[in-house]
C-alpha cells in the first residue's frame, strides 16, 4: 500500500509537471516575430556631391536635401538586423530668382532600399549599429520663372552605408543621430519643357547625399 501510495504521487505530480515542461520545450522563446520588428522615422539634411551626369554638378542645380524617411528593421540572430527604407527628400533649388519661383522650383528625390544592419559592441548607454543599404532612387529637379517650368528627372541604382546611434538604453524606443552617406549612379534622364520632351540612357557620373540625420523608432 505504501508502494501504491507513492507512485500515485509521484505521477500526479508529473502530470501537474507537464504543462510546464512543454511550454518551456515547445515555446519559440520569449520573443516572437512581432516583436522583432522595430518602425521608425528619420529626418535630416543631405549634402550634393558629385554629378548627375558626366560633365554636370549636382550643386549647380541643389543646395542639399530634406529627407523624411520610414525604416523597418526585422532583428535577426548574432546581433543582425534586416533592414527596409522608404526616402522622400525635397531639394532645394539653387536657380531661381524669386521666392514664388524658388517655392515652385522645389525639386525631390525619391529612394527605396533594402540591406542589412549589424549590432556595434556596445559602450555604456550607446548601442551603435552600421548598416548598408541597395536600392533605387529617382531624382527631379525643377525651374519655374514667371509661370513656365522645365522638369529634369534621373534614375538608377543607390546603395547607402550608415552608422546609427541609438541613446535609448536597450529599451524598446530607439532614439539617436544618424550619419550616413547615399552613393548612386543614373541610368536614365527624362527632360520634360515646353519646346520640348526626351528621354534616354545618361552619360553615367557619380554623385553621392552625404547625410546626417535624428532617428526615432519603437519596438513592437
Amino acid at each position: 500500500m505504501r508502494g501504491t501510495g507513492l507512485l500515485l504521487v509521484l505521477c500526479a505530480g508529473g502530470l501537474v509537471g507537464t504543462p510546464h515542461a512543454a511550454r518551456a520545450d515547445g515555446a519559440p522563446g520569449d520573443t516572437s516575430r512581432l516583436s522583432r520588428v522595430t518602425l521608425l522615422a528619420d529626418v535630416g539634411y543631405s549634402f550634393p556631391v558629385g554629378g548627375a551626369e558626366t560633365g554636370t554638378d549636382t550643386r549647380d542645380v541643389s543646395f542639399g536635401l530634406v529627407p523624411l524617411s520610414l525604416i523597418a528593421g526585422y532583428e535577426l540572430p548574432r546581433g543582425f538586423r534586416a533592414t527596409a527604407q522608404f526616402r522622400y527628400a525635397l531639394s532645394i533649388p539653387t536657380l531661381c530668382a524669386s521666392a514664388p519661383d524658388c517655392e515652385a522650383s522645389l525639386g525631390h528625390d525619391v529612394a527605396g532600399a533594402v540591406g542589412i544592419a549589424r549590432a556595434l559592441p556596445r559602450w555604456r548607454r550607446l548601442a551603435a549599429s552600421l548598416g548598408l543599404e541597395l536600392g533605387w532612387e529617382w531624382f527631379t529637379t525643377e525651374l519655374s520663372d514667371a509661370g513656365v517650368a522645365a522638369f529634369r528627372s534621373w534614375n538608377g541604382p543607390s546603395a547607402r552605408l550608415e552608422v546609427f546611434a541609438d541613446l535609448g538604453g536597450g529599451g524598446p524606443w530607439s532614439l539617436g543621430p544618424a550619419v550616413g552617406v547615399d552613393v548612386g549612379m543614373f541610368t536614365h534622364f527624362d527632360l520634360d519643357t515646353p519646346a520640348e520632351q526626351a528621354g534616354g540612357s545618361t552619360d553615367r557620373a557619380v554623385h553621392a547625399w552625404p547625410t546626417i540625420s535624428f532617428r526615432i523608432g519603437r519596438r513592437l
